[in-house]
């Protein structure tokens, strides 16, 4: 199905006609070319991982094992605590007194002390980079009032973006009864903060931040292992319970986006090894495929000083974008900015956005030759879509 935008058409009785005629030449088959289904007869080498999961930027599933099975998320839960955190409205300078809390043995704390202070997106960079569970748990009770108020809020932010096999306890991650998640929801969760909380983005790829515990600053490192050895890597969150290390990650090359998750992995470094080799195994899957091409023609459009000629329509420059071979055909949305004038040679006439199942992959803008033809005989709409301009006869061009 495409979908046509038509806002910079005229609105007026007389040229709707005309922009639903030209609408519907538009609506013409994309060549095979560019929507050949294909089979992917490789998986990724995962040495650690009892589940994983890798979303494209437009949240579908390139890969899955196992993966709604339902485990301990551990702190990979930070990223929800510091999504919904930041939806409360708080202003992030906001000071926060401190409680020291009990939670339990073998969690990673900042080791604050009751009566510090500190703001709001300290505390949050705190959770977020250095994983400090005391950090998460003063952030519920700050924003909540309690943490089991706070988890409430939680399950209702991971319910609303399609985490369906997830169930928070705590803001934290320490492993309780009931408290748990997937492979597929962490990496649909990582990616729904990193493209809609750009706090997160910002704070997920620093090695470290400084905070004052007990009257003294501190500065803390990441427990990012992967922030300046993968190529493209953004973050986002490491978890560890025993026997289960997990980790939430987000990487970019180009125009491909992706987010992972992996978890049950048996040591520190196999989560990142394993997020490493299934990132590794979908850049090598896209293929460039090209999609506009000068030499193609989109159309013809009557020639302004001349009725008898068209001028040729058609990409300014060579586009290309990126394919996931199971993902099915490439579609189109045109925008055309003059669909009721006469054009001139070399007249900039519009756009075309191409998506393949929701990810935009590429742009690619049109315009006319800067040579008319003379084909008068031509109906002015029956032109294929993307024919190539060679087609045309020599002795055409004036």
């Amino acid at each position: 199905m495409r979908n046509w935008d038509a806002r910079a058409f005229e609105t007026t009785a007389g040229f709707r006609v005309l922009t639903l005629l030209v609408l519907w030449t538009l609506a013409l088959t994309i060549p095979a070319r560019i929507c050949l289904a294909e089979e992917i007869d490789s998986a990724p080498e995962l040495k650690e991982s009892k589940s994983a999961a890798l979303l494209d930027s437009a949240g579908n599933v390139l890969y899955a094992k196992d993966g709604e099975a339902e485990m301990p998320p551990a702190s990979t839960t930070k990223v929800m605590t510091a999504m919904v955190a930041l939806d409360s409205g708080h202003d992030l300078s906001e000071v926060v007194t401190l409680v020291e809390e009990d939670l339990g043995d073998g969690g990673q704390l900042a080791d604050y002390g009751t009566g510090d202070t500190a703001p709001l997106g300290e505390l949050l960079g705190v959770m977020l980079i250095y994983s400090g569970n005391d950090a998460a748990y003063n952030v519920a009770r700050f924003v909540a009032g309690s943490e089991e108020e706070f988890a409430n809020l939680m399950n209702e932010k991971a319910k609303s973006i399609g985490m369906e096999h997830t169930h928070f306890v705590n803001s934290h991650g320490m492993d309780v009864d009931g408290h748990y998640s997937c492979a597929v929801d962490l990496a649909r969760m990582g990616r729904y903060a990193m493209q809609h909380y750009p706090f997160i983005c910002q704070t997920v790829v620093k090695n470290e931040v400084t905070t004052t515990v007990r009257g003294y600053p501190e500065t803390l490192k990441a427990t990012d292992r992967l922030l300046g050895l993968y190529q493209g890597i953004r973050g986002v969150k490491t978890g560890a319970v025993i026997e289960n290390y997990t980790f939430v990650g987000a990487s970019g090359r180009g125009p491909i986006q992706l987010y992972s998750a992996v978890m049950g992995c048996t040591t520190v470094m196999g989560r990142f090894d394993d997020t490493a080799a299934l990132m590794d195994w979908a850049y090598g899957l896209y293929k460039d495929v090209e999609l506009g091409n000068p030499d193609w023609a989109i159309r013809l459009q009557p020639f302004a000083f001349d009725l008898g000629r068209k001028t040729v329509l058609s990409a300014l420059d060579v586009a290309t974008g990126t394919r996931w071979p199971t993902l099915g055909d490439v579609s189109y949305k045109n925008v055309l900015v003059r669909p009721n004038r006469l054009l001139e040679p070399g007249t900039v006439y519009g756009w075309t956005d191409w998506y393949q199942a929701e990810r935009h992959i590429a742009t690619s803008y049109s315009g006319t030759k800067a040579q008319p033809v003379h084909v008068s005989s031509w109906p002015t709409f029956t032109l294929p879509l993307f024919d190539n301009t060679q087609t045309l006869s020599e002795t055409d061009y004036e």
